[in-house]
């Protein structure tokens, strides 16, 4: 479906629908215009025009105390009205981790209970997944279950409540690093697919196994100093998600059905949705290829949403832990052969069903 608004970043030709809209906050008693990057604290619109431009500087934001952030208003396609504000802080710094959030947004009084704060929120996400974002916090007042219910629409899982100024806030977390096992994240590399999944509950092993047969793809991956391929026509993608475990396995054959490498993705959380298997992905990846090579992958993808609150001490801890058993495991050649094994009893399962 397509979207009734789009997010524009604020420029003089909307000064005069700007100033309106913020009059109508005001007059309906709030003091405050979340998600327009403080408007009211303002003296004047050019003034409020400059701290934008400004604020899309990291360095002009942090020399002034502020994180970098884009803002934008949002515009309804219909009729050119502007129905809100909505800002997006490119890290977190201590404040925003406890209370504010990546996202702030608000929709003017007159234009609420349409459904406009989900979908204004929900292109804020694709454009946070723009800025390589993985994880956004969103926070609202406990009392405000309108809020609340959009955030939880777009995907938000509460971790918490926290009291800020005699308020309680509660804080909701929306990840934007799932993968599915359907191939959809590929989408744009792969041109034509089959799918299949089946569940598994036997002594052996409890959980999904999925089978992403690749029939053509836009052009061939390649990885590793030797050139190795992961992505090409005929390929097949065998995506194993353990019930309870914190990783997922992506095993990728060549077109004559042999491993070219066992892939883990470290995972916050391996789930379902929609029939589909997916994992949380957390960054961090191992990576095992046939002659026993092993390779930890994406440290410094890991250090940097670490650094800027996206991932917390212990999903920061619990995912090199993961890591270093892993690698630890399939130092051995006997448990290589029996990962082997494993894998390719299960892809002769899943063509046979």
């Amino acid at each position: 479906m397509e979207s009734r608004m789009k997010l524009v970043i604020p420029t003089e030709e909307y000064k005069e629908q700007v100033l309106e809209c913020v009059e109508e906050f005001k007059n309906n008693g709030e003091t405050r215009v979340h998600g327009s990057g403080s408007f009211e604290k303002m003296n004047s619109y050019e003034e409020w025009l400059q701290k934008v431009e400004d604020d899309l500087s990291k360095e002009k934001a942090e020399a002034k105390g502020r994180v970098q952030a884009v803002q934008y208003i949002a515009i309804r396609k219909e009729d050119n009205k502007l129905l809100g504000f909505i800002q997006i802080r490119y890290r977190l710094n201590e404040y925003l981790l406890k209370c504010g959030g990546h996202i702030g947004d608000s929709i003017r009084p007159s234009e609420r209970n349409k459904g406009y704060s989900t979908e204004m929120i929900g292109l804020a996400l694709k454009e946070a997944k723009k800025l390589g974002i993985g994880n956004v916090l969103i926070t609202c007042d406990r009392e405000n279950k309108a809020s609340a219910r959009t955030i939880i629409k777009n995907g938000g899982i509460l971790e918490n409540e926290v009291e800020d100024d005699g308020k309680i806030i509660q804080r909701y977390w929306i990840t934007l690093k799932k993968r599915f096992a359907d191939g959809r994240n590929k989408a744009e590399h792969i041109l034509e697919k089959d799918y299949k999944n089946i569940k598994i509950n036997n002594e052996e092993f409890q959980g999904n196994i999925s089978l992403l047969n690749i029939k053509k793809v836009k052009f061939p991956w390649y990885v590793d100093e030797e050139n190795r391929c992961i992505l090409a026509n005929n390929y097949k993608w065998l995506e194993i998600y353990p019930e309870g475990k914190k990783y997922a396995l992506t095993v990728i054959y060549d077109e004559k059905e042999e491993v070219v490498e066992w892939y883990y993705d470290i995972a916050r959380k391996v789930g379902e949705e929609g029939g589909v298997p997916y994992e949380d992905d957390l960054y961090l990846d191992v990576v095992i290829v046939p002659d026993g090579r092993i390779h930890l992958l994406d440290e410094d993808e890991l250090e940097v949403v670490y650094k800027n609150n996206e991932v917390n001490q212990k999903d920061y801890e619990m995912a090199y832990k993961v890591a270093k058993e892993l690698m630890e495991k399939y130092s051995s050649k006997e448990n290589i052969e029996k990962l082997s094994d494993f894998c390719n009893k299960y892809l002769k399962i899943i063509q046979k069903d």
